[in-house]
């Protein structure tokens, strides 16, 4: 397996790595299937990108080893970025192909001018570095990236993909991938152990992705009642928020709050100030869906691991370099999520945590 670090630009940064990930439900969006798409029939091929620059001729030359081109949605450092890289990763053996990294960067800058040019920059990136499979992370490397490609000759593997993949054409005769969905109600019945749940608020940041995810979780047949579903744009309103379900909710469900932003700028709160601050002032329980949220000291959840991801996306990569066509590979979601329990903030909340409640349940920090 290579690994090769090859710079940054003024606008987006690039990195060859590699990691591991898992896999959800099928994601949604208003008025979407909540089935599997069918697999497609083989198409019209076009011929794939074949032009090269000197900016990356050393990487494209001597090795002999095919080519895999991972395009992030998000920034190197992000946890969830961090362990699809991981996941993608732990699939590739000493033989393996080359893995180069690309970063968009569109959950800390989410203004629509640069998402456009972060997609433009991993065309640009396919043209000089040929990749022979390109796998895809989130959404936004779908919108503005990956579904200039279908129905080429250039293989796409999606992974973490919110929204229903027709949305952006998939799947198609060179394009598969793993969906992504939160494990809503496990993680409610999980917090139930702790305390009782009968009406719930759910809270997010406003961003692209989240507004797909609210979507599919509104389809969901719960059975609690949920009072509302709210997304705020700055950490004042934030707060107000958090402050105000305290006292009308019995349990707060967090969505994201990675892009939440400075009040009067478009400059994202680091995200463990967030989930940080959430955790010291919220006096109900917090139910999450990802293990650094729990981490960062969010109360319960049946969490997704992004090396579940990382690693089937990669799985996938491998058997397409090995002959097998796309078309071949169904679309996929995880049914098993990681459940876990944040031993500290169920103390801050004078939660007892018998046998009952963490019973088979992953416990942070450790005990």
């Amino acid at each position: 397996m290579c690994t090769t670090i090859i710079g940054t630009t003024a606008r987006c940064q690039t990195t060859l790595v590699v990691l591991v990930a898992s896999f959800l439900p099928l994601a949604a969006f208003t008025g979407c299937r909540d089935d599997l798409p069918p697999k497609p029939q083989p198409g019209h091929d076009i011929t794939q990108p074949t032009s090269s620059t000197a900016d990356h001729a050393e990487i494209n030359s001597g090795s002999g080893r095919k080519r895999v081109l991972l395009v992030h949605s998000y920034h190197a450092g992000y946890p969830w970025v961090e362990t699809i890289t991981q996941g993608v990763e732990s699939a590739i053996n000493v033989d393996g192909p080359e893995l180069q990294v690309f970063y968009m960067d569109t959950k800390r800058h989410t203004d629509e001018s640069w998402k456009i040019e972060a997609g433009k920059r991993a065309k640009e990136l396919v043209k000089s570095y040929r990749p022979d499979v390109v796998l895809a992370a989130d959404d936004d490397a779908q919108q503005y990236f990956a579904m200039s490609y279908v129905n080429t000759s250039l293989p796409i593997v999606f992974t973490g993909v919110d929204a229903d993949p027709s949305k952006y054409g998939y799947p198609s005769a060179n394009v598969t991938g793993v969906i992504e969905r939160p494990h809503l109600r496990e993680s409610l019945a999980l917090a139930r152990r702790l305390r009782p749940l009968r009406r719930i608020a759910v809270l997010s940041c406003h961003d692209s992705t989240s507004i797909v995810a609210l979507g599919f979780m509104k389809q969901e047949q719960l059975d609690v009642e949920v009072s509302e579903w709210l997304m705020v744009d700055d950490f004042d309103q934030w707060k107000q928020a958090v402050q105000r379900f305290n006292t009308s909710v019995d349990g707060l469900i967090i969505r994201s709050y990675q892009a939440v932003k400075t009040p009067g700028s478009e400059v994202n709160v680091d995200p463990r100030e967030v989930a940080t601050w959430t955790a010291e002032n919220a006096t109900i329980p917090t139910i999450a869906f990802h293990d650094f949220e729990i981490r960062d000291g969010l109360l319960v959840g049946v969490v997704k691991s992004g090396q579940e991801y990382g690693r089937k996306a990669m799985d996938y990569a491998l058997q397409i370099l090995g002959g097998t066509n796309p078309s071949s590979l169904p679309v996929v979601r995880s049914e098993v999520g990681i459940p876990m329990i944040n031993a500290t903030t169920a103390r801050h909340l004078g939660i007892t945590l018998n046998e009952a409640a963490i019973a088979g349940v992953n416990m942070v920090p450790a005990e």
